[in-house]
């Protein structure tokens, strides 16, 4: 079984978080893939690359990090390669300067732009 690969996304500013289809096309330049609405029990966009699948969904909460990083970012790579690729996405999206982003492996904190991991 592979590891769990998420990202806690938000905006860099302190704008009010824009709806999840503003917030896609964003995600999906900076990452150089079309995310598009998928059939979903939870509104969802999906994309993919030749190293990553992703999908994009909207989950606010009431308690941080999920306050200031509504938009939860799920990634699927191949066995073994978790590691390198959620990283990598994790430094492209924190390069653009666009976003607030937490790195999470199999639910643990391990990088993050604004929030703590050692709160997590």
């Amino acid at each position: 079984m592979g590891m769990d690969v998420d990202l806690l996304l938000g905006m860099a500013g302190p704008d009010t978080p824009p709806s999840l289809e503003r917030f896609a096309p964003e995600v999906a330049e900076v990452l150089g893939v079309e995310l598009v609405e998928v059939p979903s029990s939870r509104r969802t966009f999906f994309g993919q690359s030749e190293e990553f699948r992703a999908w994009l969904a909207f989950h606010p909460e009431s308690e941080e990090p999920s306050l200031s990083h509504p938009f939860v970012l799920e990634l699927g790579a191949e066995m073994g390669a978790e590691v390198e690729v959620g990283t990598r996405v994790f430094q492209e999206l924190a390069d653009s300067g666009r976003f607030r982003v937490v790195l999470l492996l199999d639910h643990d904190c391990v990088r993050s732009t604004h929030f703590p991991c050692e709160d997590w």
